[in-house]
């Protein structure tokens, strides 16, 4: 049976109401995941037929040792997300969890690794207090500081290139022109023409135009 994100979710259910001290029920599992008694039996049919779990008409949910070891490897993967939102990105509890169902599913086991080992050295680094730290978080606290691609910038204003997001041809000429990050720009302004607009600026003392392909691909401060 393949590890669906459902299929995944009534695991980790299960999993959830035995760590909590109680014994997982139909009716407790639906409560859970928020659908009906019918649609749980129906799908603990299917996990049964798979060695998944064990249950009998009318009586408690149990996982087997193949479903146990499924159900803690999505809920570790969710546990890594939790704390990651909320410890790092300043989530609140409720919406990291939000945020951790529908991801848990999508990431694999080096992406697991890869974001467990970035948790950690960011919690060394708070615990050391880290000077790059609390500027990081600072700047996540201030959203208005945050880059923005030139095409959305306001109406005669100025900024600095942070990235270019464009790929193959587009970035190589742009990178060939001298639009790379640092470089600045000044008195941004948009006009009707092409689909999508026209934007005009300065750049090096020279006059520039851009059509909403270029304008999309240069981020600015």
């Amino acid at each position: 049976m393949s590890l669906t994100a459902r299929v995944e979710d009534y695991l980790e259910a299960v999993l959830d109401i035995e760590m909590s001290g109680e014994i997982a029920t139909v009716t407790q599992i639906a409560k859970n995941l928020g659908v009906t008694k019918a649609t749980v039996t129906a799908a603990l049919k299917r996990l049964g037929d798979s060695g998944l779990l064990e249950h009998e008409r009318y009586g408690d949910v149990m996982l087997t040792i193949e479903g146990r070891g499924k159900a803690l490897a999505v809920y570790r993967r969710h546990e890594f997300l939790s704390d990651f939102f909320v410890r790092i990105l300043g989530f609140s509890r409720e919406r990291a969890q939000k945020v951790s169902c529908v991801m848990e599913h999508e990431i694999d086991e080096n992406t697991e690794r890869r974001l467990a080992a970035f948790t950690d050295s960011l919690a060394q680094a708070e615990r050391s207090g880290e000077a790059w730290l609390k500027e990081l978080q600072g700047r996540m606290d201030a959203p208005h500081e945050l880059p923005v691609p030139l095409c959305l910038m306001r109406e005669g204003s100025d900024g600095i290139i942070a990235r270019i997001t464009a790929q193959f041809e587009l970035r190589k000429r742009l990178n060939a022109a001298g639009f790379v990050p640092g470089a600045e720009i000044s008195d941004i302004r948009k006009s009707d023409g092409l689909p999508g607009g026209v934007f005009t600026f300065t750049m090096n003392g020279m006059g520039i135009k851009f059509g909403i392909a270029e304008a999309s691909a240069v981020w600015l401060y």
